[in-house]
């Protein structure tokens, strides 16, 4: 018996009088049916809600059921108050492992197998670095519905030849780069970094440098076990590095403007029609938010490309630092658990890379349904890593991830004052219970 038939049986029970409830748990594990409508909730917006919505949209014309999408960029405090308010998203999104980690041990997250899913199943097509994001103490709580390289820099193609740069492989190579462009009177660089919505973005600069300089090992024992101090010198040798770029000299408009605009003005600002800068270091989002968003005659390969980040360390090589964003229900229904299955499907991750927005890290979404270069170059990349590691402030539980945000904001307006301000956020992270 198909899942629409068992929702169809269920509002025929209703219709003679059998009391069920809409939504939630039955009490027995059981699926209850929907209402014909699935409410979905992300922090994305702009280009990236846009691709999400052509998949929604298919899916709304092969089951019949509506969604209705609804974002804000502060994901957990949104949740938060509308689980308080018994007001909860029947589907999300979730950003963050340790969100899903909290969210679950808060015993407020769906698993699979209640909605009437097989894990095995669902997960055919993903491997175990991907399936382990959506799982918490053995209990499989959703999907990986995209996946995202951190490990890469955009730059200008043309610009590079014009000025006889060859693509970085080194750290120093990247620095030299730096130098000579503001030799030649130009920017380097362009940072967003304002606020609490866009400081995520100074988490990943530190991130690709920490795990490049330090390894793997110690990038675990850092965000994950707490094993690593946040005033460690490991962290110290890494911001110190972090700062040889992100600095006044170096960034357009210097450290006030980076910190008073958003990531997608700072794209804008190497990329727009009208750009300020050279280079830009973020995720492989970026091309799809640049070329769909910022500037649509951008041509990838000549005006916009990336490389990947580079070696520091050659004992620790080139660990593939990434992000992945979870679906998971909050709220037991057949609606919702048709929209959860398509969502692991290969041919909904076609769809959604077909808009050059995102990586599916689905083995069965190939190369060809990706529409350009770009995307097509970091889901090889996804895929043939040998070491990838998870967004190491996705990873800290609680307030320490955003605060780590907060606390890199400090560091590049005031380098001078690094050590008290990773004490006090070390002192931070002990309170919490991290690593203690």
């Amino acid at each position: 018996m198909t899942r629409r038939l068992i929702a169809l049986l269920a509002v025929c029970l209703l219709a003679v009088g059998v009391s069920t409830s809409c939504g939630g748990d039955d009490g027995d594990g059981g699926t209850e049916a929907g209402d014909g409508e699935v409410t979905i909730f992300s922090l994305w917006g702009g280009s990236e809600q846009e691709a999400f919505q052509k998949v929604l949209t298919q899916f709304t014309q092969d089951t019949g059921i509506r969604t209705k999408y609804e974002s804000a960029r502060d994901f957990l405090p949104v949740i938060r108050t509308r689980l308080a308010a018994n007001n909860p998203p029947e589907l999300a999104i979730i950003p963050r492992p340790g969100f899903v980690a909290e969210l679950a041990g808060d015993d407020v997250l769906i698993p699979l197998e209640d909605l009437g899913l097989d894990p095995d199943e669902i997960n055919e097509n993903y491997s175990e670095t991907w399936t382990n994001l959506a799982t918490v103490d053995d209990t499989v709580y959703g999907v990986v519905a995209k996946a995202n390289s951190k490990s890469t820099v955009w730059y200008k193609p043309n610009s590079f030849r014009e000025n006889g740069f060859e693509v970085p492989q080194t750290w120093d190579q990247l620095l030299q780069i730096t130098e000579q462009y503001k030799a030649k009177g130009s920017t380097p660089w362009a940072v967003g970094a304002q606020g609490d919505e866009n400081s995520w973005t100074l988490t990943d600069w530190f991130e690709q440098i920490y795990a490049r300089q330090s390894g793997p090992e110690m990038y675990s024992q850092l965000f994950e076990t707490g094993e690593v101090p946040f005033n460690d010198q490991s962290v110290k040798d890494a911001l110190t590095e972090m700062v040889k770029i992100v600095n006044d000299e170096n960034v357009a408009g210097g450290i006030d403007t980076a910190l008073g605009i958003s990531f997608v003005d700072a794209i804008g600002r190497v990329f727009g029609k009208n750009p300020r800068a050279e280079m830009f270091y973020e995720g492989g989002f970026v091309g799809g938010i640049a070329t769909q968003q910022v500037n649509t005659a951008l041509q990838p390969g000549r005006d916009i490309d990336w490389f990947e980040f580079p070696t520091i360390n050659e004992d620790h090589g080139n660990p593939l630092v990434g992000g992945g964003d979870v679906a998971a229900a909050f709220v037991n229904n057949e609606d919702v658990a048709e929209l959860m299955e398509y969502l692991s499907t290969p041919e909904a991750g076609r769809i959604w890379v077909s808009t050059g927005a995102i990586a599916s890290p689905n083995e069965g979404v190939a190369d060809d349904a990706y529409p350009n270069e770009l995307v097509t170059k970091e889901a090889a990349q996804i895929r043939e890593a040998e070491t990838f590691l998870f967004d190491g402030s996705d990873l800290l539980p609680g307030t320490l991830g955003q605060n780590f945000g907060t606390l890199l904001q400090n560091i590049i307006k005031t380098p001078n004052n690094m050590d008290q301000l990773l004490n006090d956020y070390q002192s931070q992270a002990e309170q919490a219970g991290f690593g203690t």
